[in-house]
């Protein structure tokens, strides 16, 4: 009954990996808290398989105390009526019961002290695969990131730091556009004296050169009292 879960929990607890050998990386230590996962599961159902044995023999040691009971009845009824023959194969029987009623007992005892010990075992194994697991999210997290920021070009440059130049060369192309724009743009009326008539025309310096929303609205304006005689 207790040989496969104590081999199981004792390959959990007591068994050390030899480090020394080569360099750990998170791919050997998946292999590992793979072999350490299984190692639980086969830990609680060998747990389980042994609680439930347990509970047989708590149901088997009942059977025995009920046909003890019931054969010391049926043998003071057999002495009763002289049948000493019956009374003693009844009584042979149960000291056959009876021993293994006090082996069974014992057993039971002996395994109900050991099952504590070896739970609080297999939970101290499932609270340190948590924290494994826990420690394995933690080591790929930051091995992401160093990534990004490790060398990652025969130029010596990170891939951060390749982003970083990229922005800033495409800011400063973008500022000589914008520079570029504006230089033009004040060397435009130099090219393009229309441009310049037109803001002369605007400022009434001159007879405009396009219709204008204000002298639209104005002669709109001169026409009303013409369109109010008309409908008189």
């Amino acid at each position: 009954m207790f040989e496969p879960l104590v081999s199981h929990l004792k390959a959990l607890l007591d068994a050390s990996a030899d480090t020394n050998s080569h360099q750990p990386s998170l791919a050997s230590l998946g292999w590992n808290l793979r072999d350490a996962a299984a190692s639980v599961r086969a830990a609680q159902a060998a747990l389980a398989k042994a609680k439930a044995e347990q509970q047989q023999d708590r149901n088997r040691l009942k059977q025995i105390s009920a046909s003890v009971e019931d054969l010391e009845n049926r043998a003071r009824i057999a002495l009763l009526k002289g049948v000493d023959t019956l009374a003693f194969e009844a009584a042979e029987t149960i000291a056959v019961l009876e021993d293994e009623k006090s082996e069974l007992e014992t057993a039971i005892k002996r395994f109900d002290e050991d099952l504590v010990a070896l739970t609080d075992q297999l939970h101290r194994a499932q609270g340190r695969l948590r924290a494994l697991k826990r420690g394995e999210r933690t080591a790929a997290v930051r091995q992401q990131i160093h990534k990004a920021q490790s060398l990652g070009s025969a130029a010596g440059q990170s891939a951060l730091t390749r982003a970083e130049d990229q922005l800033e060369d495409i800011l400063e192309r973008q500022e000589n556009g914008f520079l570029a724009d504006q230089a033009y743009a004040e060397l435009a009326p130099v090219d393009q004296p229309q441009a310049v008539i037109e803001k002369l025309a605007e400022a009434d310096c001159g007879a405009p050169v396009r219709v204008r929303a204000n002298d639209v609205l104005e002669r709109i304006r001169s026409e009303l009292p013409l369109l109010i005689e008309t409908d008189k």
